[in-house]
């Protein structure tokens, strides 16, 4: 009896002295208990872009020309709004109020028109710019002829739709003001040139 406890103080001194000079405990039984560390934010990515707005985004123009057929010269007012920028052509869309007169025959018409512009012709920086657009439109067109000794009106109206193209140049005077002067080809049309056109425009 005396002698089993000689051997088990022993034994008991050296399992102390093993737990608390052993080993340290591994690090992956640490790993269920650590705090990670803080992964940095990440920065919201840059989505806007610079869009290129011309400096004549709005403009009026009013303008008169001769014109070949049976009048011999029309008058228009027509509002221009640029619609945007693509890799080769500009588009704007203009809205066309033209008249014009003959002895007893009036005629007024209404145009929609969607023009393309290659945007390598010109640049804004230049005051003579050369005029090159073509596009399709939509026109309404109203006759009105007072019938000499009859004391009568006639009307008559059409609605028609072609394409156009527009060659010439414009000289920006101020950056308010300029003019231009251009002729018309139209398709489908039996004349070389609808009309020659000079106009004041104003943004």
């Amino acid at each position: 009896m005396i002698e089993a406890r000689k051997g088990f103080v022993p034994a008991l001194i050296l399992a102390s002295a093993w737990l608390l000079l052993g080993p340290a405990p591994r690090a992956g039984a640490q790993d269920s208990t650590a705090v990670p560390p803080p992964t940095p934010e990440k920065q919201p990515s840059v989505t806007s872009t610079v869009r290129y707005i011309p400096e004549d985004r709005d403009r009026f123009e009013f303008g008169a020309g001769p014109v070949q057929g049976f009048f011999g010269i029309l008058g228009n007012v027509s509002y221009r709004r640029w619609l945007g920028q693509g890799p080769v052509f500009e588009q704007s869309l203009m809205l066309e109020v033209s008249g014009s007169a003959k002895d007893q025959l009036t005629e007024g018409a209404l145009g929609i028109y969607l023009f393309m512009r290659p945007s390598f012709t010109y640049k804004e920086s230049w005051r003579i710019r050369p005029l090159f657009e073509f596009g399709p439109a939509a026109h309404t067109v109203v006759q009105v002829a007072s019938l000499e000794g009859l004391s009568r009106t006639l009307y008559k109206s059409e609605v028609y739709v072609k394409t156009h193209a527009y060659a010439g140049f414009e000289v920006v005077l101020s950056r308010k003001v300029g003019f231009l002067v251009r002729g018309r080809i139209s398709a489908p049309s039996h004349r070389p040139m609808d009309y020659a056109q000079a106009a004041i425009f104003l943004k």
